[in-house]
């Protein structure tokens, strides 16, 4: 992670900084991956409060603490959130706009995970390259890897997955990827999306962050393609399909993605 002062992520998160402002490389949300010097960010989730931990993260080392709680007794640097999971998407949407690497966003039913790992590795051979750890794609898990991104970073392979309406909406928009894929839909989740319909609106969210000069990649397959067209007109476009072309359509993924690295590596180069 860049190095950011308690100021500026006072000013990030539009909280409030109590205590002494100096600069912070490494943020948490587990008191058992604390490392000295770090911030801990009390999240609250369904069945949690990271909130009961933060003696536990002063004990093992942190040196600043962003809470919706005023914790002055702890003796320590901290903000005051509203709230500290949006607090943790804001703070990872800057890091991605600061160091500016190119991304590529993935979502869709099922596959999201392997075909993650075959771009990474592919853009790994073209420069530094972050990639989601293993499926963690919720809104925590993409704001994590958003916080690791440094400007030696190139690229980016972020996975975007979700249970329930507007999870990929948010996710996509705090990524802001160059390029998107949507690998297929298919039913999945459906306590969360409730029909075949519901999980492509809700893929279809992916659509909501990618840049505007960006590039989408989706199958032809899919079900209710229709109604993204919309979304994408203004986009360029590359499809794939297994069943609605003939079997030499099998092999254009692999063509996609050899276009795909062509395209990011132009576009760095362009820049630079």
């Amino acid at each position: 992670m860049i190095s950011l002062s308690l100021k500026t992520l006072a000013s990030i998160t539009n909280g409030k900084l109590y205590g002494i402002n100096f600069f912070i490389d490494t943020i948490v949300i587990d008191t058992k991956k604390i490392i000295p010097g770090c911030l801990f960010i009390a999240l609250i989730g369904h069945k949690f409060d990271g909130h009961i931990f933060i003696k536990d993260a002063i004990k093992n080392g942190c040196s600043a603490i962003i809470s919706e709680k005023d914790i002055r007794d702890h003796n320590i640097s901290y903000i005051v959130v509203q709230n500290t999971s949006i607090a943790l998407g804001q703070i990872a949407s800057y890091v991605r706009k600061i160091t500016n690497p190119k991304i590529l966003a993935i979502t869709g039913s099922c596959g999201k995970t392997s075909v993650k790992e075959m771009t990474a590795s592919i853009l790994r051979e073209k420069g530094n390259t972050i990639a989601t750890i293993k499926n963690f794609n919720n809104n925590i898990g993409v704001s994590l890897t958003l916080l690791q991104l440094t400007k030696k970073h190139k690229y980016g392979v972020i996975e975007l997955g979700a249970s329930q309406p507007g999870e990929i909406s948010y996710t996509s928009n705090i990524s802001q990827p160059e390029v998107i894929l949507i690998n297929n839909i298919h039913y999945a989740h459906l306590t969360g999306f409730k029909s075949l319909l519901g999980v492509s609106k809700a893929k279809s969210e992916i659509f909501s962050g990618i840049k505007s000069n960006g590039t989408v990649i989706i199958n032809l397959d899919s079900h209710h393609l229709s109604q993204w067209k919309k979304n994408i007109r203004e986009k360029n476009i590359l499809y794939f399909s297994i069943k609605k072309k003939n079997i030499a359509i099998f092999f254009l993924l692999i063509l996609i993605f050899i276009y795909m690295v062509h395209l990011l590596r132009c576009i760095h180069h362009v820049e630079k």
